[in-house]
C-alpha cells in the first residue's frame, strides 16, 4: 500500500473489530461513496436550509434534542422499511401496535418507526408510527405524496424526523397540517459548516451520523438519542427478487408495489430495479425438529438475489456500525434484531472474488461472529425481549421485597 493510499485509509487500520470480517476496500468504499454524495449535493442542500431557516422552521420546531431524549429507555424501537418482505410481518406489527398502543407512555413496551415510503400504508392497516423518518431531501413529488397528501386525521399524531437540509416544500406542507417536526443536522463537516454559516448556531449537539438511509438512521436515533438497548427491523431487504422482466422487478421491489420513488421520471432515477449486482439472500424458517435449548427458527441462504451499489452501501454499513458499537462501545449493551425475514443485510462473504463467492463455504452470517446480532423473526424478537423485561421486573421486585423485610427487621430487633 502506498503513502497516499494510507492517507485515504479512513482509519480502517484502528477500527480492529472490522478487520476479518469488512474488508478495507468495502470501509474505504464506504466512506468515499458518502464523500461523493455530499460534494454532488451539497449546493441544493445548502439551498434547502436557508429556505427552511428563512420559514423560520428551526425556530418554531427545533431538533430531537427537545424532543425525543431518552424516551425509548426500557423500550424496544421496532424500525419499518418498506421492502417487499414487510408483507410478511405486517400482521405481527399490527398485533404489538394494537396492545401497545393503547398503554400509558410510560407503560409502554415498543416504540415504532416508519420510514417516509411506509408512512401512508401504515396508516392505512391502522398502525399509527411514533414517527416517520426521512433522509431524502429532494423533494421529489413522491416523497411530497408519501408524507403530505392524502394524510388521515389519525397521522397527526406521527412526528416527522427530518434533516434540517430537508426539501422546504415538504416541510412547509407537513407543518401547515398541523403537525410536529424535529430536525437534525449531518454530522458530515459540510453540512455543519453550512447550518453554522446560515443559522450563526452552533450545530453540535445537534448533529448525527445517518448511515446513508433511512432505516440505518432510525437505528442510530433509537440508540443515541432514544437511548433503547433493543433495535428491531423489519422491511429493510436492501434486495429484490430477480424476476423475468424489469417491471416485475419493479411492481415487486417495495411492498406496496410503488416503485414512482426511484422510477426515471417520477423519482430519484437511480432505478435499483434494474441494476445486475446480485449477492446471496436469506429466508428464516423454523426448524422441522424442535431440539430444546435450541432456536426453533434456522436461517437458510438459498436464493441469489438483485442489489444495487447504493444498497449494498446501507447494508455494509449498518454491519460495519454494529461491529463497532459491539467491539469499541460493548457497554452501551445494544442489540440489533435484524427481523426483516428476506434480503441481504448480515450476509457476509469471507472472500469478495468472483471465483470464491460462488463456493457455499465462503458465505456466512452476522450473527456468527456478532453476538448482540440476531437475525430471528419479529414474533421471536418481541416474545424475547418481553420475557427478559419481565424477568428484570420481578428481580427488581424481588429485591425491593427483600430489602422492606431486611427494613422491618431491623425495626422489630430496635
Amino acid at each position: 500500500m502506498t503513502e497516499e493510499d494510507k492517507e485515504k485509509d479512513f482509519g480502517y487500520d484502528k477500527m480492529k473489530p472490522l478487520h476479518g470480517i469488512i474488508h478495507r476496500d468495502s470501509h474505504k468504499f464506504l466512506e468515499l461513496s458518502n464523500t461523493q454524495t455530499v460534494n454532488k449535493l451539497i449546493p441544493m442542500w445548502t439551498e434547502h436550509m436557508k429556505e427552511n431557516y428563512k420559514n423560520r422552521m428551526w425556530i418554531k420546531h427545533g431538533s430531537f434534542v427537545s424532543g425525543c431524549h431518552q424516551l425509548g429507555i426500557s423500550k424496544a424501537a421496532i424500525g419499518v422499511g418498506a421492502g417487499a418482505s414487510f408483507n410478511i410481518n405486517a400482521h405481527i406489527l399490527k398485533y404489538i401496535h394494537d396492545r401497545d398502543g393503547i398503554k400509558s407512555w410510560e407503560d409502554r413496551d415498543f416504540l415504532i418507526f416508519a420510514s417516509n415510503h411506509q408512512f401512508k400504508p401504515l396508516l392505512k392497516m391502522g398502525i399509527i408510527p411514533d414517527f416517520v423518518f426521512l433522509v431524502d431531501a429532494s423533494g421529489m413529488p413522491s416523497v411530497h405524496r408519501q408524507l403530505c397528501e392524502d394524510i388521515p386525521e389519525s397521522g397527526k399524531s406521527s412526528v416527522l424526523i427530518a434533516p434540517f437540509h430537508a426539501a422546504p416544500n415538504v416541510m412547509k406542507s407537513w407543518e401547515d397540517q398541523g403537525r410536529k417536526i424535529l430536525f437534525f443536522i449531518s454530522s458530515h463537516g459540510e453540512l455543519k459548516k453550512a447550518f453554522t454559516d446560515i443559522t450563526k448556531k452552533d450545530p453540535n449537539g445537534h448533529s448525527i451520523v445517518c448511515g446513508g438511509n433511512v432505516v440505518n438512521t432510525m437505528w442510530m436515533f433509537s440508540a443515541k438519542v432514544f437511548e433503547s438497548k433493543i433495535f428491531m427491523c423489519i422491511g429493510n431487504d436492501l434486495s429484490f427478487q430477480i424476476k423475468d422482466t424489469k417491471q416485475k422487478q419493479e411492481e415487486s421491489y417495495y411492498s406496496d408495489g410503488d416503485y414512482s420513488t426511484n422510477a426515471p421520471v417520477t423519482g430519484s432515477g437511480r432505478d435499483e430495479a434494474s441494476c445486475e449486482k446480485k449477492w446471496l439472500g436469506y429466508k428464516i424458517q423454523k426448524r422441522p425438529i424442535f431440539i430444546p435449548g435450541q432456536n426453533e427458527f434456522e436461517v437458510v441462504g438459498n436464493e441469489i438475489v438483485g442489489t444495487s451499489h447504493s444498497l449494498w452501501v446501507y447494508k455494509t454499513w449498518m454491519e460495519e456500525s454494529m461491529l463497532l458499537m459491539t467491539g469499541m462501545y460493548n457497554h452501551m449493551g445494544l442489540h440489533y434484531y435484524n427481523c426483516t425475514e428476506g434480503g441481504i443485510l448480515g450476509v457476509m462473504a469471507k472472500n469478495l472474488e468472483d471465483t470464491e463467492l460462488k463456493k457455499n463455504e465462503n458465505w456466512y452470517m452476522l450473527d456468527e461472529v456478532c453476538p448482540r446480532w440476531h437475525t430471528t423473526t419479529l414474533e421471536n424478537a418481541a416474545i424475547h425481549f418481553l420475557q427478559a423485561k419481565e424477568q428484570v421486573r420481578c428481580q427488581a421486585k424481588g429485591m425491593l421485597l427483600q430489602d422492606v423485610q431486611h427494613a422491618t427487621r431491623l425495626v422489630q430487633h430496635a
